[in-house]
C-alpha cells in the first residue's frame, strides 16, 4: 500500500526550497456564498441606550477587567497626558492655546495634529468610569474620587482652548493655520471626540451640568455655520470620525431638547460624506461614499466612515447610503474579517488588504476594533437583526477585551493573531490609549437598544442597567450570569410600573462570516423560560420575542449551547490553509509557547475538553486535549494572550482525520497528512522545523539566508553551493510519494534542480 505526501498540505505554505522562493497558492475557490445583502431596513430604527449613573457590573470576568482599567489604566493615561513635557502632546496644548486666545505668551503646539484626541478620549473615559457603581469597592471609589478632581482640573483648560465662535483644534490655533484648509489636520476627527466627551460629561452629571454640553453645541454650530452648500465651504476631513459623532450628537440633542433641534447636525454629517471624493483609497475618498463597494484603505478611518454612513442612512432615510454601506459591509465581513473580529491586515498603510488576504501578522489596530464595534451596533439599530449583535459581541470579547493586559498597565496598538511580544505602556502614536477604555466601559450601550414596542437584549454580561422609555416606563434590567464561562443567563425585568411590551432576546449565531466554518454548530438556545415555565417564542431576525404585561421580578432564563468549536477558514484564505482555530461561546482561543510547542499539529478528530482554572490568568476556562504526537494541548482565551511571555497563536496546524479507520497489519490506512512539512517560518538559525509533528527537522547548509516570503518568511538560496538537507530515510518504505511546493526562480539556466533524492547525481 502506498503512502503519499499530501499535495494540498504542501501547497498551503510559503517558503524557499531547493534554491527558489516558495509562493502561496494562487487558486481562489469559494466554498460558501456571501450573506444576502440587505438594501433597506424595512422597519423603524432602534434607539440607542444612553449611559446613566449607577450602572453595575457583576460578571466575574467583566468586573475584573473594568476594575483594573479604572484603577490602573485610566490614571496612567491621565498622568501621561497631564505631563506638560509629554512629547506626543497632552493637556499642555490646551493650556497654551488658552494662553494665546487670552493674549498671553504661549509655546508652540506639541505632537501630532490630532493630539487633542487622546486627551478628549481619556476625559470621556473618566466620565464614564464615574458612572459605574463601585458597590463598596474602595479601590474603585478612590479612583473615581480622583477622576472627579482630574475632570475639574481639565475641563476649564479644554473649554478655554475654544475660540470665540466655538471652534476647537489647538494645532490650528497655535500654528496660525487656516481652518478647513489641510485635510491632514484631523479637525473633524478631534471635533468628533469633543462632542463625545461632552455627552459623557453631561450624562455623568445626570444632565445637571451643561457646561461642556453647551460648548459642544457651539462647536457643532460653528462647523454647521461654515461647512455646507454654497455660500458655505465645501469640505471633508482626511480622518473620518466627526460624521458618526455628529449623528450621535443629533440623536442626543433631540432626545434631550426635542423638536428636531439636533437635525442640522446629521445634515452636516451627510454633507461631509456627500462631499468626499476624487482623491485616494487611503482615506476612502477614491469615490463618493454612496458609490463605494469595498472596504479599503486605513482601517480606522474606514470603519468610522462606515459607521457614519449607516447613521446618515437612518437619520436622513437615505436608500443610497443604506445600499452602499451594506455592499461595503458584505465585502468586509465575508472577505476581510479576522476570526477575532479584528479588521485591517496592515498590508496597506494601517489598512485593509485585498479580498481573502488575512495574514496572521495582522495589524488590527485597537482603534479599528473600537470602530468596528460602533459600526455593528449601528447596523443593529438600523436593521433590528441579531447578526450585527453577533459580530459586535465577537469584536467586544476578542478584539477589544484583550487590548489591555490583565493588570491594565500595558496595551497593544496592533493585535496580530501570531504574536511574540508583550504589550507596552505607551506608544509614540497614543491614539488608542483613551479609545480602549471609553469603548470597554460603555458596555451597557452595546448590551441594549429600545424602540416604542420594547427592549432588545444584545449581549450577556452580569450587570444592572437602567433603560428608559420602554413601554412607557423605565426598566431596571438585571443579568445574572457567569457567561462567557458558561451559557446560563438569568435576566430579571423590573419595570418602574407594570407595562405591556416585547422583550427581544438575541439567540447567538456563531457562524458570522462566509470566511469561516464552525464545527459543531452552536447557535440559538438550549432552553428558554419565563418565570420558570418553558416557552417556545416566535423568532424574528435572530431574536426571541416575548410579549407580555411585565411586572417587577419577571425573569427570563436562557441556556446557550457552549460546545468547543473548531473553526476553519475557507480555502481562499491562504494564511490559514491547513490550520484550525478553537472557539467556545464568543471567545476565540490561543495556544501559547509557555504551555506547549505551538508548531505541533492537532488532529481534526482529537477529543477536546473544557476545564476551569481559577489560578491561571485571573481565572479562565482552558481548552485541553492532545496534539497528534501525544503532547498536551492547553488553549487560553485570546483576550488573555501574551501575559506570560513567549509566542501566542490563534491558528494551529491541523491534520484532517475522517475518523478512526479499520486497519490490519497488511493493509495500513492511506496517509492523507504530510509525511514531512517544512513551513520555513523561522527567521534565524540553521534549522527548518518539521511542522508535521514527525520531528524530521531539516538543516540549512553552506549559508542559506532567511528572508521575507510571500507569507511570513522564506529561505533564499544562492543557486550554487548552499542547500537544505533533510533527514535520511524520509521516503523509506513508501511505494510512491509526491512533492509539492511553490518556487520563485530569480534566473534559470539550461536545467535547474529543485529536489535531489539519493546519495549523488548518479543514484538519484
Amino acid at each position: 500500500m502506498s503512502k503519499r505526501i499530501d499535495r494540498r498540505s504542501f501547497l498551503k505554505q510559503a517558503a524557499v526550497f531547493g534554491g527558489a522562493a516558495l509562493l502561496p497558492m494562487g487558486d481562489l475557490m469559494l466554498s460558501r456564498q456571501p450573506a444576502t445583502v440587505l438594501l433597506s431596513p424595512g422597519g423603524t430604527n432602534l434607539d440607542q441606550v444612553w449611559l446613566s449613573p449607577g450602572f453595575r457590573v457583576n460578571s466575574p470576568l467583566m468586573s475584573d477587567r473594568l476594575k483594573q482599567t479604572i484603577i490602573n489604566w485610566i490614571p496612567w493615561c491621565y498622568s501621561q497626558l497631564n505631563n506638560t513635557s509629554l512629547a506626543e502632546g497632552g493637556i499642555n496644548n490646551f493650556i497654551q492655546a488658552a494662553r494665546k486666545l487670552s493674549g498671553q505668551s504661549y509655546s508652540s503646539h506639541v505632537g501630532y495634529w490630532f493630539s487633542n484626541a487622546y486627551v478628549l478620549n481619556t476625559f470621556e473615559s473618566m466620565c464614564i468610569a464615574c458612572m459605574l457603581d463601585p458597590q463598596g469597592d474602595s479601590a474603585i471609589t478612590s479612583a473615581q474620587n480622583a477622576f472627579r478632581s482630574y475632570i475639574d482640573n481639565w475641563l476649564p483648560r479644554i473649554l478655554a482652548a475654544c475660540e470665540s465662535d466655538g471652534y476647537m483644534q489647538t494645532w490650528t490655533t497655535l500654528g496660525n493655520h487656516a481652518r478647513w484648509s489641510d485635510r491632514a489636520a484631523h479637525e473633524g476627527y478631534v471635533a468628533g471626540y469633543f462632542l463625545d466627551a461632552a455627552m459623557a460629561h453631561y450624562l455623568m452629571t445626570d444632565r445637571s451640568d451643561a457646561t461642556f454640553y453647551n460648548a459642544a453645541k457651539r462647536l457643532a454650530d460653528c462647523w454647521y455655520n461654515n461647512i455646507g452648500p454654497s455660500p458655505k465651504k465645501t469640505w471633508w476631513d482626511g480622518h473620518q470620525g466627526m460624521e458618526q459623532s455628529l449623528c450621535t450628537f443629533a440623536r442626543f440633542v433631540n432626545d434631550h431638547e426635542g423638536g428636531g433641534v439636533g437635525n442640522k447636525y446629521y445634515e452636516l454629517a451627510k454633507f461631509l460624506l456627500d462631499s468626499r471624493c476624487c482623491s485616494g483609497t487611503y482615506d476612502q475618498s477614491h469615490a463618493y461614499p454612496v458609490d463605494q463597494t469595498t472596504a479599503v484603505g486605513h482601517a480606522v478611518r474606514a470603519v468610522y466612515m462606515y459607521s457614519g454612513m449607516i447613521d446618515v442612512a437612518m437619520l436622513a432615510d437615505s436608500n443610497s447610503y443604506y445600499n452602499a454601506v451594506n455592499t461595503i459591509w458584505d465585502n468586509m465581513i465575508n472577505r476581510k474579517l479576522y476570526v477575532t473580529g479584528g479588521v485591517g491586515s496592515g498590508e496597506t498603510s494601517e489598512g485593509f488588504g485585498g479580498d481573502y488576504s488575512l495574514p496572521n501578522d495582522a495589524y488590527c489596530e485597537s482603534c479599528s476594533g473600537c470602530g468596528h464595534l460602533y459600526l455593528q451596533y449601528k447596523m443593529m439599530l438600523a436593521y433590528q437583526d441579531a447578526r450585527y449583535a453577533d459580530l459586535a459581541e465577537l469584536t467586544f470579547f476578542n478584539a477589544i477585551l484583550g487590548d489591555l493586559d490583565l493588570s491594565a498597565r500595558n496595551y497593544c496598538y496592533t493585535n496580530p493573531l501570531d504574536q511574540d511580544w508583550s504589550r507596552y505602556n505607551w506608544h509614540s502614536c497614543p491614539c488608542c490609549v483613551g479609545n480602549i477604555p471609553r469603548t470597554l466601559l460603555s458596555f451597557p450601550t452595546w448590551m441594549y437598544a429600545t424602540d416604542n414596542g420594547g427592549l432588545y437584549i444584545n449581549m450577556f454580561i452580569g450587570s444592572t442597567v437602567s433603560v428608559p422609555n420602554v413601554g412607557g416606563t423605565t426598566l431596571e434590567v438585571v443579568q445574572s450570569t457567569n457567561y462567557p464561562w458558561d451559557g446560563n443567563v438569568s435576566i430579571t425585568i423590573n419595570p418602574a410600573t407594570s407595562a405591556n411590551f416585547t422583550v427581544r432576546v438575541r439567540a447567538p449565531n456563531r457562524d458570522v462570516s462566509a470566511l469561516y466554518t464552525y464545527t459543531p454548530e452552536a447557535s440559538g438556545f438550549t432552553s428558554i423560560s419565563v418565570n420558570g415555565s418553558a416557552i417556545t417564542p416566535a423568532m424574528n431576525k435572530g431574536y426571541a420575542e416575548i410579549t407580555r404585561a411585565w411586572v417587577a421580578g419577571d425573569r427570563i432564563d436562557i441556556v446557550l449551547p457552549m460546545p468547543i468549536q473548531r473553526v476553519n477558514a475557507i480555502d481562499n484564505v491562504a494564511a490559514d490553509r491547513g490550520r484550525v482555530a478553537l472557539q467556545r461561546g464568543p471567545l476565540i482561543y490561543n495556544i501559547e509557547s509557555v504551555d506547549q510547542n505551538v508548531g505541533l499539529t492537532l488532529d481534526s478528530n482529537a477529543p477536546l475538553s473544557v476545564q476551569w482554572n481559577g489560578s491561571l490568568l485571573n481565572g479562565v476556562n482552558t481548552i485541553n486535549g492532545n496534539f497528534n504526537n501525544g503532547a498536551a494541548l492547553t488553549a487560553i482565551p485570546n483576550y488573555a494572550r501574551n501575559n506570560r511571555g513567549g509566542r501566542s497563536i490563534v491558528w494551529m496546524l491541523e491534520r484532517k482525520v475522517a475518523g478512526t479507520p479499520t486497519a490490519t497489519a497488511t493493509t495500513p490506512p492511506p496517509q492523507t497528512d504530510p509525511v514531512t512539512w517544512y513551513r520555513f517560518d523561522e527567521s534565524s538559525g540553521t534549522t527548518a522545523a518539521d511542522a508535521s509533528g514527525s520531528g524530521r527537522n531539516a538543516t540549512l547548509v553552506n549559508g542559506p539566508t532567511w528572508v521575507s516570503g510571500a507569507i511570513n518568511n522564506a529561505v533564499n538560496l544562492d543557486g550554487s553551493n548552499d542547500y537544505i538537507s533533510i533527514p535520511g530515510g524520509i521516503v523509506s518504505g513508501l511505494g510512491d510519494f509526491s512533492i509539492a511546493t511553490w518556487v520563485r526562480l530569480d534566473s534559470i539556466s539550461s536545467w535547474s534542480r529543485v529536489f535531489d533524492f539519493g546519495t549523488g547525481t548518479s543514484v538519484n
